[in-house]
């Protein structure tokens, strides 16, 4: 009997850079991934999006009330996902700060944050604390007066592990421009490597077989090459949609 596939989030971070006039590729943006420690019991030394799977904490009342910005429309047509689909934007915001220190948090006045990036000490300090438990994504919110930022997500796509798999995820993928001020820092226990490419650049390292990529970042380079800016990219992912499965490897 299969393994029933654990809910999942994961957050394709984009930024903008500088075309390379002299190829033939003219991509406006670069794509953000990471190298899986060594001695990761999955996927060691693959590079991977920041992502993980759903945790109690994500599923609490105080959570879902700390989450704004969230589109209804948009939730009720990933409802087949799980009770509250809403959800999955509060699991995507937690892992891709536990992982790479990168908050998606706005005030009450709706502007970002401005302060916990401008004291990387402090940062260190709550990711260390949320790997260990003994924090929660919400409480650290709560303490620097801050809400999950829900509107600088964009839902991008779902990959269900097949059947056949010891371990089985139903990932969600988001789209999210990387913040002005903000700097990564990757939580060295289970990422050891930042890498930013477009993501043709990327494909190609994987074909040279000098990065190691999985279903899920392969298909999802695959579908973002066909864009040029970050704008298309987002204006394609308007179509909502729980069957907007990612494709196949080719």
């Amino acid at each position: 009997m299969p393994v029933e596939p654990k809910i999942a989030s994961t957050v394709i971070l984009l930024r903008e850079r500088e075309p390379d006039l002299e190829s033939e590729d003219d991509c406006e943006f670069e794509v953000f991934m990471a190298k899986r420690h060594e001695n990761a019991r999955f996927m060691s030394e693959h590079h991977v999006f920041p992502g993980g799977g759903i945790d109690e904490q994500d599923l609490t009342e105080e959570s879902r009330a700390r989450l704004v910005g969230i589109d209804e429309k948009v939730i009720n047509k990933l409802k087949e996902i799980c009770e509250d689909p809403a959800n999955l934007w509060i699991i995507a915001i937690r892992e891709l700060f536990e992982e790479t220190g990168v908050l998606i948090a706005i005030n009450k006045t709706g502007n970002p944050q401005g302060i916990i990036e401008e004291t990387p000490k402090k940062v260190k300090k709550y990711q260390k604390n949320l790997q260990k438990k003994r924090r929660t994504m919400t409480s650290v919110l709560k303490r620097e007066n801050l809400y999950y930022a829900g509107n600088n997500l964009r839902y991008f796509g779902r990959l269900v592990t097949p059947e056949i798999s010891p371990i089985r995820f139903d990932t969600q993928f988001f789209l999210c421009k990387f913040p002005k001020n903000q700097n990564i820092n990757l939580f060295n226990d289970e990422l050891t490597e930042c890498l930013w490419g477009s993501p043709k650049h990327l494909l190609e390292l994987f074909k040279k077989k000098q990065i190691k990529l999985i279903f899920p970042q392969y298909s999802t380079l695959q579908r973002l090459k066909e864009f040029r800016t970050i704008q298309e990219v987002f204006e394609n992912s308007k179509e909502v949609s729980s069957h907007n499965r990612l494709n196949d490897f080719q």
